[in-house]
């Protein structure tokens, strides 16, 4: 992303101003321009890499990943592989400073949708014509969030926030043009995307990225499979548990999109608009009749589904959406649901020993839950942040596939149980609670999600 700085570096790169200027500068590759300018004052252009203008509490779970591209290259007159949806859900857009994405996003908005368009820096006119939709000033209208799009200056991913009314400008700017990061052919000259991903992605993350993911890309009509050996888990474990589509033999390189990690997909809203609905069909006959079975054993009609994440939620010190409720913060509420809706069981699922013992020693016998292998905070050593991390620290070859085979399928026991509970509630946003919601049959008869980390945003039904 291209920044426009007071001119200060006399001996940097010479560019002239135009409507060209930021692809040219992007195009020779360097950290700094300085831009003469004959018709205004001159400046200068700073090039920082976009990865590096996310905070390292969000950056380092992924590992070297790249969750935002460079975008080195783009053309803003191609509405077609542009997703103007988040624009066009809203009446206006601030944005608060003048930078290489804000001309950009104020163009395309200007040029291809009905919005209006304010800054408060009159740089903005050296850039763009004056327009009846183009506001400068310092007057912005007090709209509520849900009208007006909040382009703001520091790092809001929306995604990690689950709020996609106010957006840092890099993360906008990846909102609308992702779809021309993944390819330069024509889409419709394409048939398939083949997927990988981040090697910390739990089997719920990669069962609902999967199936997200298929539906993202119908819309430009791409079948999706998963890139072999593409997971923490081996293809054979996968195929065993679920059915998965495997590569088409028509697949080739020139009809088909690599995406090597899916990371930066699914940091879009067009990617959260087609969450939480994973269907049930994706786990295999066998395993499905097992997990019916074992289900109808231990979860009776008035029982309450109650998921705790723990761990490294609180060890990656998790925020926004993602942020856990502890047990204190859920007690009122499942004791209220207990004594209104008389239940006699509660299910729990949770990977945290410590949140077992704490939830054992409220409601004693009253509580069950899965016996699998499960870890407290203290078992992470310093610098792990990830669950994936720890388990991977305490395997020797002997045992790695059986106990990460283990893992995997008690989880998904537990997940399969909360959705035969009559009601089900959850600490905080996390693939669980969209993969339950998924996998129940008809509807609960109440649901909570807790929203700690959200000021003033609790999502109840």
């Amino acid at each position: 992303m291209l920044f426009i700085k007071p001119h200060l570096h006399v001996g940097a790169t010479k560019l002239s101003h135009g409507t060209n200027v930021f692809h040219e500068a992007l195009q020779q590759g360097k950290d700094l321009y300085h831009v003469v300018n004959p018709s205004g004052s001159d400046y200068d252009l700073e090039y920082v890499r976009n990865n590096d203008l996310v905070p390292d509490v969000v950056r380092e779970p992924k590992k070297g990943v790249d969750i935002y591209p460079p975008y080195l290259t783009y053309d803003e007159k191609d509405t077609g592989r542009m997703d103007l949806s988040l624009l066009l859900e809203h009446e206006a857009v601030f944005f608060e400073s003048v930078n290489e994405y804000s001309v950009v996003l104020a163009k395309v908005a200007l040029e291809n949708t009905g919005i209006q368009v304010w800054f408060t820096d009159p740089l903005i006119l050296s850039f763009l014509p004056a327009q009846e939709r183009l506001h400068v000033g310092k007057d912005i209208p007090d709209l509520s969030p849900e009208r007006m799009l909040r382009a703001v200056n520091q790092f809001v991913g929306g995604f990690f926030e689950h709020n996609f009314h106010t957006l840092g400008i890099m993360p906008l700017f990846h909102n609308v043009f992702f779809w021309q990061s993944l390819t330069e052919k024509p889409y419709s000259d394409l048939k398939y995307v083949c997927i990988g991903m981040a090697r910390n992605v739990g089997i719920g993350g990669i069962l609902s990225y999967y199936a997200n993911a298929q539906r993202l890309f119908a819309e430009k009509g791409l079948e999706t499979f998963l890139k072999k050996n593409a997971t923490r888990y081996s293809d054979e474990m996968l195929r065993k548990y679920f059915s998965l589509q495997c590569q088409p033999d028509d697949s080739t390189a020139e009809n088909t999109i690599l995406v090597e990690d899916l990371t930066s997909i699914t940091a879009t809203y067009a990617f959260m608009l087609h969450s939480a609905k994973v269907d049930i069909s994706i786990l295999s006959n066998t395993f499905r009749d097992e997990l019916d079975q074992y289900a109808r054993a231990v979860v009776p009609p008035k029982t309450l589904g109650v998921l705790i994440r723990g761990t490294d939620y609180i060890v990656s010190k998790m925020s926004g959406a993602r942020k856990m409720a502890t047990v204190d913060d859920m007690l009122p509420m499942i004791r209220e649901w207990i004594r209104e809706d008389h239940y006699e069981k509660i299910f729990l699922a949770t990977e945290d020993q410590d949140i077992l013992d704490r939830m054992k020693h409220e409601f004693g016998p009253m509580l069950c839950a899965i016996a699998q292998e499960r870890h407290r905070v203290q078992d992470f050593s310093e610098g792990m942040k990830l669950l994936s991390e720890l388990e991977e620290s305490l395997k020797n070859e002997s045992d790695s596939e059986a106990r990460k085979e283990d893992n995997m399928a008690n989880y998904l026991y537990a997940l399969y149980c909360l959705s035969k509970c009559e009601s089900f509630m959850v600490s905080g946003q996390c693939h669980g609670w969209d993969f339950v919601l998924s996998l129940k049959e008809g509807e609960f008869k109440r649901t909570y999600k807790f929203a700690v980390g959200l000021k003033n945003e609790k999502e109840k039904s």
